[in-house]
């Protein structure tokens, strides 16, 4: 009788995968260029997108590497 171990999928591709907040941004983004490109997009993902830009707006991104560090 052989034992064999299979080591289960799920956590490793959830370690391998990118960061949750980076995966979204993506998405963000690329929804945000269908709409610059004329796309019709759902409500929701327009209030989305405008939303997201708010907060982008609102807390910009430093452009100094001392303040991204704060």
């Amino acid at each position: 009788m052989k034992i064999r171990h299979y080591e289960p999928y799920a956590p490793l591709r959830a370690r391998a995968y990118p960061a949750i907040g980076d995966q979204l941004d993506a998405i963000m983004k690329f929804a945000a260029h269908l709409q610059a490109s004329g796309q019709a997009l759902p409500d929701e993902v327009t209030s989305w997108v405008a939303q997201c830009r708010s907060v982008k707006q609102r807390y910009p991104k430093p452009t100094d590497a001392r303040e991204a560090q704060a």
